[in-house]
This record gives C-alpha cells, sequence and structure tokens, in this order.
C-alpha cells in the first residue's frame, strides 16, 4: 500500500514538473496569450504600411484582432486588396473591415501617390484569396471595444478618419480604448505633404483634431523619426529581394517610393514600420515626450499641422491646454529596427 501511494506521488510529482517546464519553454518561445497586445490595425495600405503589417503579423507581442482599412495612399477598394494581400503573404488571418472613402468635411483630394497607382510599387502583387468583412469598419472596432473595455489598441497607419467617425458616433465607447499608436504628424521636424504638415494628417486635419481632443491616450511617431540609419539601402533591399517570401513582396511593393527616395538621394524611408516597431519592439523606442497637441484645421497655409505642447515647457503665450496625453517619441534606436526588420525579411 505505501509502495502504491509512493507511485501515484511520484507520477503526480513527474506530472508537475513536465506540465511546469511546458509552461516555461512556452514562455521562453514567446509571448503569452495575455501578455501580448490585442490591437486593431487601422491603415490605407501603401508600400510602407505593407511592411508595418508585416511586422505585426509576426511579432511575438502582438495579437491583431481585426484590420480596419480607408482611403489615403490609395481608394478603399485598393486598400482592402492590399491589406489582405500582404497579411496572406505574412501568414495571418486577421479580419480586414471596410471603413471611409473620403475625409469628414471634405472631398478626397488626389494626390501623388509615392506607392504606384496600385500603392504596392505597380508590381502585379496584388491578388488575394480572402475578400473583407461586411460589418463596417467603424461599427467592427465600437463593438471590440465595447466587449473588451481596456484592453484594446488600436495601431493608426492612415488619416484618422475611421477613429475620428468612432469618437463622434460613441465617444464614450472611445475612451475605454487603452491606447492609440499613430503614424502621423511631423513630430518635431518638418513636413512632406506641406512644409510644415505630414501626408495623413493633411489628408483629413478634422479628423486628427477630433482624435486628438478626444482624451483617448496616445504615442505618436512623427515623420522626423524616419532617417537614413533606419532607411532602407540599394543592398538592404537586395537582400530582401533574395530572402524569404515577405521579403521578396515587400522588396517589389518599395519599387516606387524607392525610386522617389532615390531621386531625393536617399535610403527608402518606412515611416509606418516605424510606427509599429514601437509596440512590436518596444526596446526600439529611447525616448518620449509627453506633450498636448492640436491640429490646424483653418483653409490656409498651416492646415494639417500639429503643435504640440511639451509638458515642462513654459511659453511667452501659454494657451490652456488639456490633458498632456500624448506621448511623442523623441529618440529611437534605428540600428536596431534596421537589424530586426531586414531579419525579419531574409530569415
Amino acid at each position: 500500500m505505501i509502495m502504491k501511494k509512493s507511485i501515484i506521488f511520484l507520477t503526480a510529482l513527474s506530472l508537475t514538473v513536465c506540465m511546469f517546464a511546458g509552461c516555461k519553454a512556452a514562455e521562453a518561445n514567446g509571448k503569452t496569450e495575455s501578455e501580448k497586445h490585442r490591437v486593431i490595425i487601422d491603415t490605407d495600405t501603401g508600400s510602407d504600411d505593407a511592411a508595418a503589417l508585416l511586422i505585426a503579423a509576426k511579432s511575438e507581442n502582438l495579437d491583431i484582432l481585426g484590420v480596419t482599412v480607408l482611403y489615403g495612399n490609395v481608394p478603399l477598394k485598393q486598400s482592402a486588396d492590399n491589406a489582405i494581400m500582404t497579411l496572406e503573404t505574412g501568414g495571418c488571418s486577421a479580419p480586414v473591415y471596410i471603413g471611409t472613402e473620403k475625409p469628414l468635411f471634405k472631398e478626397r483630394e488626389e494626390m501623388i501617390s509615392v506607392h504606384g497607382q496600385d500603392g504596392m510599387g505597380d508590381q502585379d502583387l496584388i491578388h488575394p484569396n480572402g475578400k473583407p468583412q461586411e460589418k463596417p469598419a467603424v461599427d467592427y472596432i465600437l463593438d471590440t471595444v465595447k466587449e473588451n473595455p481596456g484592453e484594446i489598441e488600436i495601431i493608426c497607419l492612415g488619416p484618422l478618419t475611421n477613429i475620428a467617425m468612432a469618437v463622434q458616433k460613441d465617444p464614450d465607447t472611445m475612451k475605454k480604448v487603452k491606447r492609440l499608436w499613430i503614424m502621423g504628424t511631423t513630430g518635431f521636424g518638418p513636413g512632406n505633404a506641406t512644409p510644415v504638415a505630414e501626408f495623413n494628417v493633411y489628408n483629413d486635419a478634422e479628423a486628427y483634431d477630433t482624435v486628438l481632443r478626444s482624451g483617448v491616450p496616445a504615442t505618436i511617431v512623427g515623420l522626423d523619426c524616419q532617417n537614413e540609419t533606419s532607411g532602407l539601402s540599394d543592398e538592404d533591399l537586395s537582400k530582401m529581394a533574395k530572402g524569404n517570401e515577405m521579403g521578396r513582396y515587400e522588396s517589389k511593393a518599395l519599387t516606387k517610393l524607392t525610386q522617389i527616395y532615390r531621386k531625393l538621394g536617399q535610403n527608402t524611408g518606412l515611416p509606418d514600420a516605424l510606427a509599429m516597431a514601437a509596440i512590436a519592439w518596444p526596446e526600439y523606442v529611447k525616448e518620449t515626450k509627453k506633450c498636448y497637441g492640436t491640429a490646424c484645421i483653418n483653409n490656409d497655409a498651416a492646415y494639417g499641422q500639429v503643435i504640440f505642447y511639451v509638458e515642462g515647457n513654459v511659453y511667452e503665450s501659454m494657451p490652456e491646454t488639456g490633458e498632456y496625453n500624448l506621448e511623442v517619441v523623441s529618440k529611437t534606436d534605428d540600428q536596431l529596427f534596421k537589424k530586426k526588420f531586414l531579419k525579419l525579411m531574409t530569415e
């Protein structure tokens, strides 16, 4: 009897040890589901958005619940097809939802696409197997946040029109968003749509102003985070072209964008991928500044400029500000980004 009890005890102990070891092995191989950021990605899917989606698809830190699309780099349907194709290339089955096809209060302005007519380098890459969902993007965002209050983070890679529409429709629900991660604004540097405005904001400054005033906490990666160190050289793109399926896909998608950068004598910048890196690879961000921000929405030369008031700074004409709920990224590890991105595209 004693021997039988001993055997049972040892068997139970052995199973416990094995289960514990299994858990440890699982933890060593990546984040547990409860540790991951539960995210919705909102995108206007050009070629640098595609780079961001591929980072997200392979990140151990992110649980992609869904992807919402809108106009911006390309028209709405093309944005959806590009997103679905990119997710399929990255081995991700996250559903895609159709959002808005124009800004809040004005008609969509046709701007020169630096990504090509299809937003993906005009390389005949876009032949998705899947289709977008029937539920509208704004309803999907609100329903997901309602079902998971305080848990959902939204990664914004295009104009903020979808997010602003959700704020307008149900501001109380949107206040339950855990955090926004935004690629937009010039940061503390110059613009690319105008000398003072960044492309995503310029597309719909009213939407940006709506979101910035909503009270939802946000981390903003501005255009000033992009530089030569984080940009892709011809050698980098050649490595990607000889790399894995994602690398080959993305190197082709960047064809038109690279031509623009080379005319400027610069490496190919990936601003949306940098914004994704801020949440997917947290060690990439070395410093942020707490700010209050407003977007200029008057129809003049300053349209689309976002003015940041840095917490602790004293200005000669100090306006009344709201809560300093924005973290604007001010310092990054660009070499780390480049190393991790190229590894993802080649191994």
